[in-house]
């Protein structure tokens, strides 16, 4: 229900009045909102006439349930819509509404000035203002749910240019680059990819892009089939650590990470990359994995029933074993690798005793006939070992 001046037949004529001038007083306010607002004068989108329009149809319909006249709030609402498409600041859109409450009470004060009569209006000057907040609050509403719209709908359209760009299907140097620059990832630096597992932390992952920018990399992220998928750009090679330290404070899953490239062109082969290195890691890790960082894991990933056979041809007898002597032996292996070949390293970082390390490393030997202290021994132990830690699931620290 919009405000209403009353029954008061004197200051119902005074509006009328300025109902019968409207189209003059709509080209007064129009040029007092241009002056008064430099959004408004700077906009190269909406033009005078557009504008004038859109402040006829909202002093009309003002001034109509002023006098107490029937009224909708189309008129706010449409003014909205408009001012959100055209990128008018909401601040400025209220700011010409509070502008016209002034104007509509500067002109009937000089109404009621040549009539003496201005006493009487000014028990109604709140109900001036309560319309004019009644129907700001419209067009405001409208503004905002059109820009939730665009935003939505913006979105959309970035993501299928991203999907277009990685699954191949930009065509040619040129087209990957113009949609890098729609994007605005096209710096001319360098790139990488990142695919990312999506369990309960997609959220958190496509608000990645806000903490990128904290230190001037560009993404922009999508949605893939059971993954996300992450453009980044960043200014120099030098950028490339401190990507992989954002993305690895935020990791709840498996994140995989491309190596660099220089061309946008070359987004499909680094999203075929960045998926691989999330299979470097076991699964239900959390974690990220440069691709090329570990090649004998890439081995293992990107030939997964070849890794198994491996596995179950060096280690078989041990895979044989109860799970929790299995995975006694497999830690002290890969705890042995991860120390340099020291015993004593090992021992210090599994809480145990250097014979006890020495001990197991002799039944691995006895199960596999495969010894440490053989070059090409301990290559497939460290091989087989790859492929049970990625292909298995088996929990080795």
């Amino acid at each position: 229900m919009t405000a209403e001046l009353g029954s008061d037949e004197r200051v119902a004529s005074l509006v009328g009045r300025l109902l019968v001038d409207v189209d003059s007083l709509a080209d007064e306010l129009t040029v007092e909102i241009v002056d008064g607002e430099d959004s408004y004068a700077q906009s190269t989108v909406l033009d005078r006439d557009r504008l004038r329009a859109v402040v006829r149809d909202n002093l009309l319909t003002l001034l109509t349930a002023l006098r107490g006249g029937p009224s909708t709030l189309e008129a706010p609402r449409a003014a909205g819509r408009l001012k959100a498409e055209q990128g008018i600041p909401l601040a400025a859109l209220l700011h010409a509404y509070r502008m016209a409450g002034r104007f509509i009470w500067d002109r009937l004060l000089v109404l009621t000035s040549e009539e003496e009569c201005a006493t009487e209006l000014l028990p109604k000057v709140s109900d001036i203002w309560m319309a004019i907040d009644e129907y700001s609050s419209a067009a405001a509403e409208a503004y905002r749910t059109t820009v939730e719209v665009r935003v939505r709908r913006d979105t959309a359209a970035r993501r299928v240019m991203l999907a277009t760009l990685l699954d191949g299907r930009a065509g040619t140097s040129a087209g990957a680059w113009e949609i890098a620059r729609v994007l605005k990832l096209d710096r001319k630096g360098l790139f990488l990819v990142v695919c990312a597992e999506t369990h309960d932390d997609e959220d958190s992952l496509l608000g990645m892009g806000d903490r990128l920018r904290a230190v001037g990399i560009g993404s922009e992220w999508v949605a893939q089939i059971g993954a996300l998928a992450g453009l980044m750009t960043l200014p120099n090679e030098h950028m490339v650590e401190t990507a992989v330290d954002r993305l690895t404070d935020t990791a709840r899953c498996r994140l995989g990470v491309s190596r660099p490239f220089s061309a946008p062109i070359n987004a499909p082969t680094a999203w075929r990359e960045a998926q691989l290195a999330v299979q470097c890691l076991p699964p239900e890790a959390n974690g990220v994995h440069l691709y090329g960082s570990s090649p004998i894991a890439i081995l293992a990933a990107a030939s997964p029933d070849t890794a198994a056979e491996v596995a179950q041809a060096v280690l078989g007898p041990l895979r044989a074993l109860p799970e929790v002597e299995q995975t006694t032996l497999l830690e002290t292996l890969h705890t042995w690798f991860a120390s340099g070949g020291s015993t004593a390293v090992a021992a210090k970082r599994l809480h145990c005793h250097r014979n006890t390390v020495l001990y197991r490393l002799n039944r691995i030997a006895e199960l596999t006939g495969r010894r440490t202290t053989d070059a090409e021994s301990s290559a497939e132990l460290y091989v087989a070992l790859q492929a049970v830690r990625l292909g298995s699931g088996l929990r080795i620290a």
